[in-house]
């Protein structure tokens, strides 16, 4: 664990060099119980306006100052006065949790920070609070931040549909300037917003800015369009905006492009006005695609297996392969068959056509997709890898009348994997950019935390078993246990080429919250050590404080006596989806915390502390900066490679393994592997 020092500061010094830096500190602690102030409510009410008569909006009913109701209620309208009334007693459950908010971080803001939080909870909700945003950091006093920075920090929430909408962007830097000053005159006298409409088609690195007034935009967010060029933005009056332009308003413009003109290669049967010339000769500018050294592409020629196999492998970071057998692309099937992103048939027939099913299904797990649970778009299949690719606008399909089909039959043609390929890269080059793309969530990259940097292509499977392969690193077959393994062989276990094991100790109910042990526990652990195996321990957590976290780990190193416990203790918090669950809607300072406190009991007891997480708990749930000093287990079933942004010392790729000297239901199960640096 590092140790930090800090030098104590004067406060005076400190409140002078806080005013130099425009640095927005909350006030210190006090356990005061904070309710809206005037400016709030004066806020809150020229932003929602009076309506005397119920409205719909998103689905919900709301009435007065936009105050959310049932569909029957008030069937004669409100008055005014009855408006405030209503408009009160909603603030009043903004208040708690606010209030909780800042008292589970042992801070009390000032009256323009609470009521400019109050204001933005009304409008977006309190989910929030639990999120790892800036906005959360800032008002947490996880982070100093300067004036543009608070701004930029609500900006950002400013999004409805897809894309930033002048109407939130306005009511987005009041809440800012209140929250800085007290006042919304900040607002209109300091700041100034950027916003960019989305074009189909174009990748954004951003369609949002907060500036100050009177500085220079500078660079403008990264854009990208397919056969253009980014030339600057242009106004609804007409005015060209240029990194030397001074933002002095607010702002909304759409990108200006100069066509690209394209020099070198070109093809006979490749010409401008084609759907698919830009496909082509972009990836042809770069080297990726070539013809056929007669001045032709093929456009309209079937794709055979082993080139859609070589494309759709390098689009996605997989490495170059070498021939295994006479055919020049025996390396690449060879490869896909491991990786199971190929059936057998296919690996063998290597220059037959592929069909557009079997290139979705081959591109979506190269890229690391699992199958999509949501409804197919297309009336001619439904299939979890085609509609992933569909929601990440790799395949589109083709639209007759009122419906949309994908022909899954089809063999692909050239110009067709020109396109795809085209948008792979894309997809690749945006996840590249310092955000993370996670389902409906984008992050920021976590400053500090070690990222990923396994490579894709050493991964691979046989049977059930999958290890990674390079020279470097050594890795190890493992399982983790509980009681409803019931009986093992041990012998066996070891036997199969199992090295370690990783038992559960017990765990937390997630309703009451009683701590229970596994029954197993002192069996298995006695049993696999006499086996030979490294012994690891597990405790099922649903902790919601750093207490009982605490709580926990004393109750594992209280069962961990008497045993030879080698590998590591684990704390498995895990996400329970039910809203009866003691830890739905905890807070992400709260969750690390308590991984922490868990952590450093066990590890100051001399054993090697590890956090496990999934995909949505490490995005979502925890904030991994605050917890980078433990490894992490991280398990991912959805495809045949862990595919997470961040680093991890074990990975769990299966819960359906099959392990001799094991009978029975194994469905709990977990095939996990770890690397040690050689």
């Amino acid at each position: 664990m590092r140790t930090i020092t800090r030098k104590k500061t004067p406060l005076a010094l400190l409140l002078a060099l806080c005013l130099a830096m425009q640095l927005c500190i909350p006030a210190l602690a006090s356990g005061t119980t904070m309710t809206a102030g005037s400016a709030a409510i004066r806020q809150l009410e020229e932003e929602e306006g009076f309506r005397a008569e119920k409205y719909s909006a998103n689905g919900k009913w709301y009435i007065g100052y936009g105050t959310e109701c049932g569909a029957d209620d008030y069937p004669g309208g409100i008055t005014q006065q009855e408006a405030e009334t209503l408009l009160l007693s909603k603030i009043a459950a903004f208040e708690v949790k606010l209030n909780d908010f800042f008292a589970r971080r042992g801070i009390t803001p000032t009256q323009g920070q609470f009521d400019a939080l109050i204001c933005f909870s009304y409008n977006y909700g309190t989910g929030w609070m639990s999120g790892t945003s800036k906005l959360v950091k800032i008002a947490g006093g996880e982070v100093q931040a300067t004036r543009l920075e608070v701004a930029q920090a609500f900006g950002e929430w400013c999004h409805s549909g897809g894309q930033a909408q002048p109407g939130l962007a306005d009511r987005r830097l009041q809440e800012a300037a209140l929250y800085l000053d007290g006042s919304t005159a900040a607002a209109e006298t300091e700041f100034a917003y950027l916003i960019i409409n989305k074009e189909d088609g174009v990748s954004y690195e951003t369609d949002f800015r907060v500036y100050q007034r009177g500085m220079a935009y500078g660079s403008f967010p990264a854009m990208e369009k397919l056969g253009c060029t980014f030339a600057g933005l242009k106004t609804a009056s007409g005015a060209v905006l240029t990194e030397n332009s001074i933002a002095s308003g607010n702002v909304t413009a759409t990108a200006a492009w100069n066509a690209n003109s394209y020099t070198g290669t070109t093809y006979s049967d490749v010409k401008k006005g084609d759907w698919f010339y830009d496909y082509v000769m972009e990836l042809s500018a770069q080297g990726i695609v070539g013809g056929n050294g007669d001045g032709t592409f093929a456009p309209n020629r079937a794709t055979s297996t082993g080139e859609m196999l070589k494309l759709v492998l390098l689009a996605t970071g997989h490495k170059q392969q070498s021939p295994t057998g006479t055919h020049w692309a025996s390396g690449y099937g060879t490869y896909a068959l491991s990786m199971s992103y190929l059936s057998r048939d296919k690996a063998d027939a290597l220059d037959s056509p592929i069909s557009r099913l079997e290139v979705a299904r081959l591109a979506a797990k190269a890229m690391g997709y699992g199958a999509s649970t949501g409804a197919s778009p297309f009336a001619d299949v439904n299939d979890g890898y085609v509609t992933a690719l569909y929601e990440a606008g790799i395949f589109i399909g083709t639209t007759v009348g009122e419906q949309r089909f994908f022909y899954p039959n089809d063999s692909i043609t050239r110009a067709e994997v020109a396109t795809i390929v085209w948008r792979i890269y894309q997809a690749n080059a945006t996840n590249t950019k310092q955000k993370i793309h996670y389902g409906n969530y984008t992050l920021d990259v976590l400053e500090g935390v070690p990222t990923n940097n396994y490579d894709k292509s050493a991964f691979s499977r046989s049977g059930s078993i999958m290890r990674y392969n390079d020279p470097s690193v050594r890795t190890r077959l493992g399982i983790d246990v509980s009681q409803y393994q019931r009986d093992i062989d041990w012998t066996a276990v070891a036997g199969s080429g199992v090295e370690f094991v990783i038992a559960r100790v017990g765990g937390r109910g997630y309703t009451v919250g009683s701590i229970y042990a596994d029954k197993k526990f002192d069996e298995y652990a006695d049993g696999a050590a006499a086996a030979g195996l490294q012994v690891g321990a597990y405790f099922y957590s649903q902790a919601i404080s750093v207490q009982e976290a605490e709580e926990e780990a004393y109750f594992v190193l209280n069962k961990l006596r008497g045993h030879s416990i080698t590998g590591p203790v684990v704390f498995d918090w895990e996400v329970v989806g039910k809203s009866s669950a003691r830890t739905y809607g905890i807070e992400t300072s709260v969750l690390c915390a308590a991984a922490r406190a868990f952590c450093k009991i066990i590890e100051d007891a001399g054993y090697q502390a590890m956090i496990y997480t999934d995909s949505y708990a490490g995005y979502v749930k925890y904030d991994l900066s605050q917890i980078v000093d433990y490894p992490l287990w991280f398990a991912y079933y959805s495809s045949n490679t862990p595919t997470f942004y961040y680093d991890f010392a074990m990975w769990q790729y299966t819960d359906k393994g099959s392990i001799p000297g094991i009978k029975g239901n194994v469905d709990k199960i977990g095939r996990a592997s770890c690397r040690e640096r050689v």
